[in-house]
């Protein structure tokens, strides 16, 4: 590999079957060292603490520290440029302290209202959608949300990436549309069996915002999709197949085909979907984490690796508490557990997760160094 080639190119590289070398990326949402912050380039850095951006600073000044192959994680700046797809919020104090806060979309339906109280913590009173009159009032704000300024957006993306210069790839949080406004718990599949008509609706209304989403996302510059995807701890094999797995097809297809990269993260229970050949079916790019007990429920990635498609790079999978308590010949050692686990497949050296806050630094440089080591 030539010395002057950049992260993004490094990566591209290595996501089309060339060999690059060792390759070391853990999941990085900000800064979480245990040194503080500094910036370690010689350009200003340009998304200083306080800034609205300052992730993305936190996130390249962690890879320049440590020495890892970055990949950027920020928003995609998605608010409906309608003002009735956005909701109204009341905050009303509460005895005793904390707040109740109500979000409410006014729809020709009714009112689509979300109820929260925080005191010492937050928990929600009421769902967004509890009822099928509220899948219906949900399908028609989901239509209304399908505008967006495009160029904002699109500018917004560039003036980013433009600052990560070249180190990294630039992606952003996705998943199945069905879930990506439906409760996350149990009553999302109870919605599903009550009232399929408006469920389907709701996934259909979904679909097609994903679909014009993803294309805002291809042209504002983004590189890869974080497509998010719950485990078997979350969801069924059923369900998804029933729901989700067509979908995804779709919006992995529509990503492909305009040079975008699928980054498929699962941190749970994900044994079923490799033994129902769900990843070779969908072929996302790279799938992390295959976490092994107690975090995950995959047997090793010894197990795991052979019943992958090769065209799939895998990504993780050292558990968090190695990296955050273990000693630097703790995290050697797990490093060369998951190198000789993967020895012959396309294996980037990652984590169960992203970082935990007040990781020592040693530990860090270790987990990049010995990733790095010729084998």
């Amino acid at each position: 590999m030539k010395r002057d080639v950049t992260g993004s190119e490094k990566w591209r590289l290595f996501l089309t079957g060339q060999d690059v070398g060792p390759m070391v990326s853990p999941l990085c949402d900000d800064w979480t060292i245990d040194v503080p912050y500094r910036w370690p380039f010689p350009e200003p850095d340009p998304f200083p603490p306080g800034h609205g951006d300052a992730i993305l600073s936190e996130q390249m000044a962690m890879a320049g520290v440590c020495g890892w192959d970055a990949t950027f994680l920020c928003g995609g700046g998605f608010i409906p440029a309608r003002e009735e797809a956005r909701p109204k919020t009341k905050v009303t104090p509460m005895p005793g302290g904390g707040n109740r806060v109500e979000h409410c979309y006014t729809t020709p339906y009714g009112d689509l209202t979300c109820i929260t109280e925080a005191k010492t913590s937050m928990h929600t009173v009421k769902q967004y959608v509890e009822t099928e009159e509220d899948l219906r009032r949900l399908a028609w704000v989901i239509r209304a949300e399908a505008k967006y300024n495009d160029d904002e957006i699109i500018a917004d993306g560039w003036r980013r990436k433009k600052a990560l210069r070249e180190r990294g790839l630039m992606g952003t949080w996705f998943g199945p549309p069905v879930g990506n406004s439906l409760p996350s718990d149990e009553k999302m599949f109870y919605l599903a069996a009550d009232y399929p008509e408006a469920f389907a609706d709701v996934s259909a209304a979904q679909f097609d915002l994903a679909c014009m989403q993803v294309d805002l996302l291809a042209k504002a510059g983004f590189d890869y999709l974080f497509y998010c995807v719950n485990g078997t701890e979350w969801g069924s094999p059923t369900f998804f197949r029933e729901h989700m797995q067509e979908p995804t097809r779709k919006i992995f297809k529509r990503w492909h085909e305009q040079g975008g990269v699928v980054l498929w993260h699962s941190c749970g229970h994900v044994k079923a979907y490799v033994e129902l050949g769900f990843f070779n079916d969908l072929m996302p790019d790279i799938l992390e984490t295959l976490s092994e007990p107690p975090v995950g429920t995959v047997p090793s990635l010894a197990w795991a690796r052979p019943q992958l498609d090769r065209r799939i790079a895998t990504k993780g999978n050292m558990p968090l508490n190695i990296l955050l308590e273990g000693t630097p010949e703790d995290v050697r050692a797990d490093v060369n557990r998951i190198r000789t686990q993967t020895a012959g497949y396309r294996h980037i050296v990652g984590l169960s997760d992203d970082l935990l806050k007040n990781t020592p630094i040693a530990n860090a440089l270790a987990f990049v160094d010995e990733a790095r080591r010729p084998v």
